[in-house]
């Protein structure tokens, strides 16, 4: 059986990519591709059966992984629950799955830009599925990569200081920001002595974790602290974390709403309100089964990579906090009460969000841009509590709570409630990119003449390239950087995939012996700059085909030579 077939960027059957896959049509395959499909147009532009299954999509690294899975599928090596948890627990879930990274690659796409994994290549990594999710956009010099939200623009300290709420409220109080009074806890006997000299309720949580994980609220009293304290150390020995992410903070705890301000590129462009997980009671059901009846949100569906929401876990806070309102689980709350369920504005815990953009003050627009700026951070996520979001923060309106480089920024863009902001994505890809200018630069056929020198030359090229860029070639397995020999014998397709994600190169040249090599592995880029085509193969069927492309502005210019 011949091996998955990719035909990359342009190619002479589709202006985007195409996966070929050999297997006769299948209604196990066709029921997982249609799931897959049903998650995210990125995924699936189209798929056809004719002889072999052919797919359209950018992610052809996904789908030469998926693939493999797909042909066992249809010879029935394995069994169609196995397949879906491979393509969809494992692939998918350790390549791409979050809705701020989704979003991110399907708009680099409309927008022309190349997208490709920046580590890895035809293995998974399985220490950490963190590497597996970073991705190169663009190609060449001022190319960045992105990890959810997060990139290459944001400063190492920006990333380091805001791991720890330690040393991110140390930078808030260095720059004079309002920040409500804290400290680090080591044990319960300190605890006990400070306790007096804050105003209650406080907040204890652990400095190093997420999501809310160790956090307890309205505490009031001693006894509540000492608890909430154990709490905290249980979430941190839970999550394994490192000696300097196991410290626990008190704070004084600020009246008011729970707010995400989204700071991009020094400015900021979307306000969010994070609302507690909730449920509406009918006078019929418990809240129990409302809960159920409210995860049932196809919005909350984790098994989904693009859902937008978490469910609500019924667990033993949520428990507690029910019990502190005088309810239980068994509990019927009357036709239109609303019941919180959590204490905590997390969306990790069940959440919702509020669009809020159109109503921040000016100070704390300039408190949260200052703030980003300050560290260094081209994505931030600053979390503010406060009662009146159009007005400045003080003791009494309130203060920052802490801020993060890698926000579930999706959490933003798609509120529950108000505006839409999926446009900001774009946004913030026209920052990422503005430098970017690297030349993309494809060759059919064979001269006898060095094509960067053609290139440099003003009578034919006008000095299409510079005399100092520098210069990444593929031809024949071969990579050359200014034309030394950098490595051989290398596949196509790792080769060009090398170049784009060399940060060093004005220019990439991707050299195709004919049109039978064009037909074998497509362009190689999803936009071409330039197209040179020898002369002899320009009477070809072929290369009406690419005159078509270069009509509808999938390639700027084609050079005979």
């Amino acid at each position: 059986m011949t091996d998955i077939r990719v035909q990359q960027g342009i190619n002479l059957e589709s202006e985007i990519s195409l996966i070929t896959i050999p297997i006769p049509f299948n209604k196990n395959v066709d029921t997982l591709l249609r799931l897959i499909g049903s998650f995210h147009p990125i995924f699936i532009k189209s798929y056809t059966y004719e002889k072999n299954l052919t797919i359209k999509s950018h992610l052809t690294s996904l789908w030469r992984e998926i693939g493999t899975v797909l042909i066992k599928l249809s010879n029935e090596e394995i069994k169609y629950e196995k397949a879906k948890e491979l393509c969809v627990d494992e692939i998918i879930r350790e390549r791409i799955s979050s809705m701020s990274t989704i979003p991110l690659l399907f708009t680099s796409h409309s927008m022309g830009l190349e997208t490709t994994p920046t580590l890895l290549l035809d293995e998974r990594v399985t220490y950490t599925k963190a590497y597996n999710r970073h991705y190169t956009i663009g190609t060449g010099r001022n190319s960045q990569i992105i990890y959810s939200i997060s990139s290459s623009m944001d400063s190492k300290i920006a990333k380091e200081v805001q791991k720890d709420k330690w040393s991110s409220n140390l930078m808030i109080s260095r720059l004079g920001l309002p920040i409500p009074k804290w400290e680090v806890v080591d044990n319960v006997s300190e605890l006990e002595r400070i306790w007096g000299q804050y105003q209650k309720p406080v907040v204890i949580k652990p400095t190093g974790l997420v999501g809310g994980h160790g956090v307890v609220v309205g505490i009031e009293t001693i006894e509540e602290a000492r608890k909430a304290f154990k709490f905290a150390q249980d979430a941190c020995n839970t999550n394994m974390r490192k000696e300097w992410q196991q410290k626990i903070m008190i704070q004084e705890q600020i009246k008011g709403e729970d707010y995400r301000l989204l700071v991009i590129n020094g400015k900021l462009e979307i306000a969010t309100k994070r609302i507690p997980a909730f449920i509406v009671g009918d006078g019929k059901h418990s809240i129990e089964d409302l809960i159920i009846e409210t995860n049932k949100d196809p919005r909350r569906d984790i098994s989904n990579p693009s859902h937008t929401l978490k469910p609500i876990v019924i667990d033993q806070p949520l428990r507690e906090y029910l019990k502190q309102q005088n309810l239980t689980l068994a509990s019927i709350p009357t036709k239109e009460e609303k019941i919180y369920v959590r204490k905590v504005a997390s969306m990790s815990q069940g959440g919702i969000t509020e669009d809020f953009t159109d109503k921040v003050g000016p100070e704390i627009k300039a408190i949260v841009e200052s703030l980003a700026t300050s560290i260094h951070a081209f994505t931030l996520g600053v979390d503010v509590m406060c009662q009146d979001i159009s007005k400045p923060l003080t003791k009494e309106n309130g203060a920052i709570l802490e801020y993060n480089t890698m926000p579930e920024a999706y959490l933003n863009m798609y509120p529950v409630i108000g505006k839409q902001r999926e446009y900001v994505f774009k946004r913030y890809l026209e920052a990422l990119m503005k430098e970017n200018r690297t030349k993309q630069i494809a060759v059919v056929g064979n001269s006898s003449k060095d094509i960067p020198t053609l290139l440099r030359q003003k009578t034919f090229f006008s000095s299409y390239i510079g005399d100092n860029d520098t210069i990444g070639e593929y031809k024949n397995g071969e990579i050359k950087i200014n034309g030394l020999d950098i490595n051989k014998d290398l596949e196509k397709w790792k080769a060009i995939e090398g170049l784009k994600v060399n940060a060093s190169l004005d220019a990439i040249i991707i050299h195709h012996r004919d049109w039978e090599d064009v037909q074998e592995s497509g362009l190689g880029f999803d936009r071409i700059d330039m197209l040179l085509v020898a002369k002899e193969l320009t009477s070809q069927k072929e290369f009406s085909i690419i005159k078509k492309y270069q009509r509808r502005k999938y390639i700027n210019k084609i050079k005979i030579f």
